[in-house]
């Protein structure tokens, strides 16, 4: 009668600790927030982004000249960051043209409330997509350091989620989207598209981002990302992408229990890395104005 007991209690339980379904929106989320908090530059091996979530890949690119087509053209690089990049922009310019409409403030200020407001924004949905995509709590502590490569590379291994199509909705018919087709990128998805389901981690890369076509003038190059990543991880770190990525995949064959963070010998860089993202004050010292959450870092 107890094992009975026992038994009910775990089927009753596991819809409550089954891992939440990734979705496309948390694709784009994540992939905007990799973008603010580090550049890699291939010639001087270094990050050219300042590690922290302000949404400069946004706002200061070329120096703010490209707010409203979304700053850093990587922002524009698929369908999914496209389009949460859009959004953000034109949530900014809907606070920014409310603030000008009450002749309360100049134009400067209307900036500057409006980039907070829009910063505020994106972290709520930067802690949603970070617990789907984890199954684990958003850090509840922040940390003062550099972004390291270690989390870099680990943030690469995770391109094993990146789906290669997903559906939409075109011309009164369902059809797939080529993620990295470069003519399909700039596609605004609709709410909808965007709540759709990606494949689970399966310790794979979709085919369509072994073969990526970036065009270019005189010709385009195809490039591999696998190879690009496995090359990143191997030479600025000590892990091994294919190890890694069997991690991953022995992580994705179980429906219940276990989060990323604790589940993969790695996972913790990337609680660390959005531990991070969320300190008020740059490695310098100096604050940072454009962050709302107030927990103290060290």
């Amino acid at each position: 009668m107890k094992l009975l007991s026992v038994l009910l209690l775990l089927l009753f339980s596991l819809p409550a600790l089954a891992k939440k379904p990734v979705r496309v929106v948390d694709i784009g989320v994540m992939g905007l927030a990799s973008h603010d908090l580090f550049q890699w530059n291939a010639q001087t091996r270094e990050n050219e982004e300042n590690g922290r979530f302000d949404l400069s890949t946004i706002f200061d690119y070329a120096n703010g000249t490209k707010i409203y087509q979304g700053g850093n053209p990587k922002n524009s690089s698929n369908a999914a960051v496209y389009s949460i990049t859009q959004n953000l922009v034109s949530f900014y310019a809907g606070k920014k043209a409310t603030l000008l409409m009450s002749r309360q403030v100049t134009e400067e200020q209307a900036h500057i409330i409006a980039r907070q407001q829009t910063v505020a924004f994106f972290m709520g949905m930067v802690i949603e997509s970070y617990e789907r995509f984890t199954n684990a709590r958003f850090p509840n502590y922040a940390l003062a350091q550099s972004v390291t490569d270690d989390e870099q590379g680990v943030m690469r291994a995770l391109h094993d989620i990146l789906p290669g199509k997903i559906y939409v909705n075109r011309n009164f018919s369902h059809q797939q989207l080529e993620v990295t087709d470069f003519k399909l990128a700039m596609n605004q998805l609709s709410p909808t598209e965007m709540m759709q389901f990606v494949k689970f981690f399966d310790g794979a890369y979709d085919e369509e981002y072994l073969h990526v076509v970036i065009p270019g003038f005189p010709d385009s190059r195809v490039i591999n990302l696998k190879e690009i990543d496995q090359s990143f991880i191997a030479e600025q770190t000590n892990y091994n992408l294919d190890n890694m990525l069997r991690e991953l995949h022995f992580y994705g064959k179980f429906p219940f229990f276990g989060n990323l963070v604790e589940f993969t010998s790695f996972g913790y860089h990337l609680e660390n890395l959005f531990a991070k993202g969320i300190c008020n004050k740059y490695v310098d010292g100096s604050p940072n104005p454009w962050n709302s959450i107030s927990i103290e870092c060290y």
